[in-house]
Formats: C-alpha cells, structure tokens, sequence
C-alpha cells in the first residue's frame, strides 16, 4: 500500500509538469508562429492523458466495487482512452493539414525563441523519464504512460533540431516538415490506444497473455488431469480475469481446494491473472459415481 501511495504522489507531480509543459509549448508555439511547436504540445497531450489514465487506474484499483458495479470503475479508463484516441485523431488531421499549408507557403518563426522553448520541454520530459524510471514495471497502464513520455522526449528532440536547421539556413520549410512527423507519431499513439481499448472492451485475450502457455501450466500443477472451457479477458488494462473448468484428481474436497489455490498462485505469480474463477471437478468422484452406476 505505501508503495503505490508513493507512486501516486509521484504521478502528481508528473501530471502537473507535463500539464506545464503543454501551457508552455502551446503559448510559445502561438508567440514564435511555431507549428512544430504545437504539434509536440499535442503530444504532450497524449503525454498526460496516459499519465491521467495511470493516476486514475491507481486510484480506482484502490476504490471498492458495489452492489451495481461488482467489478468497480475500472471500465471508465478504458472508455475515456477511447474517446480521447478519438478526438486526438482529429486533432494530428489538423496538423497534418496546417503543416501542407506551410509547405506550400513557409511563413517565418522565431527560431531563438523556438529553440529556448523546446529545450525547457525537453528537459522538463527528460526529468520524468528519468523519476518514472523503475517503476515502468509496476502496471501495463504505467508502462504505457512511461513510453508516452519517453516517445515525447525523442519527439522534443526533433522540434530542437527543427529550431537549430532554421536558425542555421534561415529556411523555415523544417518547421511544417518536423511538425508533419510528430504528426505521425501522434496519429500512431492514437490508433493504438483505440485499438488496446476496442480490444479490452469486446473482451478479446490480452495480448500480455498466451492462453495456450496458462492452460499448459494449469496442466502442469499436480493432480490437474484436464483443463478446458477456459476464458481469459481484461477488465482494465492492466487487471486480468480468467474463468475455466478443471478436472482434478483428489481424494477429497478439502485437498482439491489447495489444488486450486496452488493453481491460482501460479496465474498471478506467473500471468498476473489475479481474478479467476475456477470450476473444479473431483476426478476421483466422477469416475466413483461412474463405477456406482455400473
């Protein structure tokens, strides 16, 4: 508990620095005629909604479930990253259209300016790559957040070369070329978190999960003789639930249960599959009930 206490004060921290970066980036852009500029401040806008997502995933992890959502809140996550991969699509089509509009007819920028703005955005990223480093591992959703802001922090690399190569030739063509790229690693981000939710949602298999290994080490833990009916699915992107049936060969009730707790160990030790619910069937007694009858 105090471990991911501290991770959520961190992402506190996170999330008002890249809100400040994204006032910043936007501001300069709009002072220094910058379009690469904005289009780093809409990926800085993919930046913290992920790291949002993460904050909330991590808050609502700890809220209990109720009578009418028996799971919890988990789903609203995955509905507000459908709606924001959404509306970012329009957003990186926007740039890609002002950014055709400057290569037909370069307008000029403030490079000096450009370029002090960038590097303030690109220090401000790197320092949060480096404090969220380490805990990439905590979640699939904090993992995703950390790539978010790494993948800015090349991206902010980008806006600096763009600033230097004008300053440097005085042609101002890099500005709509740099902006046009980020735009497509915008577009890339925006697609995906489209695809991970619409994929969550229609209950497909997680992708972190091979559901021919699990069934192999369901079959694998002792006395285990069959598996089958086995569903796996998510309900946010980094919890797992699994539903399957499980012949076990028991003596009794008591000694199939530690069967099934050894195998639940194993799914969320090995998988990270910590909801499951297990069907288990005696083997002994199915085939004593069979020799009954005969």
């Amino acid at each position: 508990m105090v471990e991911r206490e501290a991770l959520q004060s961190r992402f506190r921290t996170f999330i008002l620095l890249s809100a400040f970066i994204l006032v910043l980036e936007t501001a300069g852009g709009i002072f220094t005629n910058s379009l690469a500029l904005l289009s780093d401040a809409g990926h800085v806008f993919i930046d913290l909604l992920a790291l949002l997502l993460a904050f909330f995933a991590i808050r609502l992890a700890r809220r209990k479930s109720t009578e009418k959502f028996s799971y919890g809140y988990y789903r609203a996550e995955i509905l507000t990253s459908a709606m924001n991969g959404i509306v970012l699509v329009f957003i990186t089509l926007v740039i890609f259209y002002e950014s055709y509009l400057r290569l037909l007819s370069p307008q000029p920028v403030m490079g000096p300016e450009m370029l002090a703005v960038s590097i303030v955005g690109f220090i401000a990223n790197l320092w949060v790559v480096a404090r969220m480093h380490g805990y990439e591992h905590e979640s699939l959703n904090v993992r995703g957040a950390y790539l978010h802001v790494l993948g800015d922090t090349m991206s902010s690399v980008g806006v600096i070369a763009a600033g230097l190569l004008m300053m440097a030739t005085g042609n101002y063509i890099f500005d709509p070329i740099i902006s046009a790229m980020i735009g497509f690693i915008i577009l890339a981000g925006s697609f995906n978190l489209i695809k991970e939710s619409v994929h969550i949602l229609m209950e497909a298999t997680p992708e972190a999960v091979k559901l021919d290994e699990v069934e192999r080490d369901i079959r694998g833990v002792r006395c285990v003789r069959e598996v089958h009916d086995i569903h796996v699915w998510s309900i946010s992107s980094d919890v797992y639930t699994l539903t399957a049936h499980v012949l076990i060969d028991a003596k009794d009730i008591r000694s199939m249960n530690r069967i099934v707790s050894e195998i639940n160990r194993m799914l969320k030790g090995k998988h990270g599959i910590a909801h499951t619910v297990i069907q288990s069937e005696c083997g002994r007694c199915v085939e004593g009930k069979a020799a009954h009858r005969h």
